[in-house]
């Protein structure tokens, strides 16, 4: 078997393969190590291994396997860590120059969790800097390059994960998401990622963006690949104030369920705008969720309130300026430009303002809960757009994160999946949003959606189209 098969593996394959003692977690880990150092010249995924501690890790897992005492399905199961979560030991930076030497001492809460489910740490994957945007073109370690066509972003923030997704330098992958860092990247990058419900997955040992709004979650090929992440990542967190503190469901026990007799609805205002190839294959997701028995109709939850979005920005703004504050008044040159303007913005932001902003996210919440009471879930696509060019920057960031940043403020799971691409070979993406605390809801119509379509199995061409492309580290 090639390496390189190993490396697109899901993980609930690779599983079955460490299980059956077809595959060993150390050829398994070597697989991808060989694939990062095969392409990451190219793509700029990762911005620091974690090799050694990594086929440690490997080789502790295949002991348990041949043991027959593995600690389940993650166990001996290569990820990738985006650069906002605490490793012990290992430089966490967030993206930025002000953190270029921070060492925690302690892992993050989802880095332990995974840990201790036998996860082998890969590395720590490339961010926009301070998950302040879209793109991950990072004036400090460089832009990452989307596999499916080297010169386009991966979308961002947790660009870094996606990328390495897509070229099959890791099995899974942690990001984060205020606006839509983890649904932008799965959809550019044509993976699939899961925002939990707001609190169901502890922050603990996150550098943060937006108290108000981060999630963090699982990303990898498949719904049900996040599903049993997501049993790992789950449950209370003391070292997050906004913790659920609940204990978690079994999120892959009703991914076989299907959508026969689910009711489903599409929201206008989040599908208008939409470029030609978004729209056209999201109505051909809506006729596959049809064909597997699921009924769909429109609806519209904000009907009645006029401009109900525009307070809503200054809760990330004033929030994110506020934890860098210190930065900003004493070491502003650490900060990139684009995104020291972005928090000087929020420090201009009035008290009164910042309190009508969250005032305007509870009434959001509100009625798109109570819109769900005659639905299963939301279906609309992830973003109206595709991957811009890396050199134009970030554009039309409004209507980028238009749809993934209404399911931040609702704090709503929402799911994202690739379902089609558009002329120029790019992915688009399905976004599937359920009820607070419903988180197998949306993996669930994830994972039936999956079971008929073949999007989430494409793999990109890794070969440079052009010998004179940007290298590594080049923006």
């Amino acid at each position: 078997m090639a390496e390189v098969d190993l490396c697109y593996y899901s993980i609930a394959e690779a599983s079955r393969r460490i299980e059956g003692g077809y595959v060993s977690p150390v050829a398994l880990t070597e697989a991808l190590f060989a694939q990062i150092d095969a392409t990451d010249d190219r793509l700029n995924s990762y911005v620091r291994l974690m090799r050694e501690s990594a086929l440690e890790e490997a080789a502790a897992a295949q002991q348990r396997a041949e043991s027959g005492e593995r600690l389940g399905p993650l166990d001996g199961i290569g990820i990738g860590v985006k650069d906002l979560y605490d490793t012990a030991g290992v430089v966490t930076t967030g993206g930025t120059g002000v953190y270029r030497e921070r060492v925690p001492a302690t892992d993050s809460t989802c880095v332990r969790l995974l840990r201790e489910a036998g996860a082998v740490m890969l590395g720590k994957t490339n961010t926009h800097e301070l998950a302040y945007g879209g793109t991950t073109n990072n004036p400090h370690y460089g832009a990452t390059h989307n596999p499916w066509a080297h010169d386009r972003v991966p979308g961002g923030s947790s660009g870094g994960s996606g990328a390495a997704l897509a070229a099959g330098q890791a099995l899974g992958a942690l990001g984060s998401d205020t606006g839509g860092s983890i649904r932008i990247p799965a959809a550019f990058c044509g993976i699939s990622g899961h925002k939990p419900t707001y609190g169901l997955v502890g922050r603990g040992g996150i550098i943060p963006l937006s108290l108000t709004l981060d999630h963090a979650g699982p990303m990898a090929r498949t719904a049900e690949d996040c599903a049993l992440m997501l049993n790992v990542l789950a449950g209370p967190d003391p070292d997050d104030l906004d913790s659920a503190m609940r204990e978690p469901d079994d999120y892959s026990a009703t991914l076989e369920q299907g959508v026969g007799q689910l009711r489903l609805a599409v929201i206008p205002s989040l599908v208008e705008g939409s470029t030609d190839a978004v729209l056209a294959n999201f109505e051909s997701s809506l006729d596959v969720l049809r064909g597997l028995g699921a009924t769909i109709d429109t609806v519209e939850p904000m009907t009645g309130y006029s401009d109900w979005r525009g307070p809503l920005g200054s809760i990330l703004a004033a929030e994110a300026a506020a934890y860098m504050r210190e930065t900003l008044e004493q070491r502003p040159q650490l900060i990139g430009e684009l995104v020291r303007n972005r928090l000087q913005f929020g420090l201009d932001i009035k008290a009164i303002d910042y309190t009508a902003a969250l005032e305007q996210r509870k009434l959001v919440e509100r009625q798109f809960e109570r819109a769900l009471g005659e639905f299963d879930a939301y279906v609309v696509p992830t973003s109206p757009l595709t991957a811009e060019p890396i050199e134009d920057g970030e554009r039309s960031v409004q209507l980028k994160f238009r749809n993934t940043s209404t399911f931040d403020n609702t704090h709503q799971p929402s799911m994202s999946v690739p379902n089609g691409f558009d002329e120029d070979g790019l992915p688009t993406s399905l976004m599937i949003t359920s009820a607070l605390f419903d988180d197998a809801m949306a993996l669930r119509i994830a994972h039936a959606y999956q079971q008929v379509t073949d999007f989430h199995t494409r793999r990109p061409n890794l070969q440079p189209e052009d010998p004179e492309m940007p290298r590594r580290g080049a923006v």
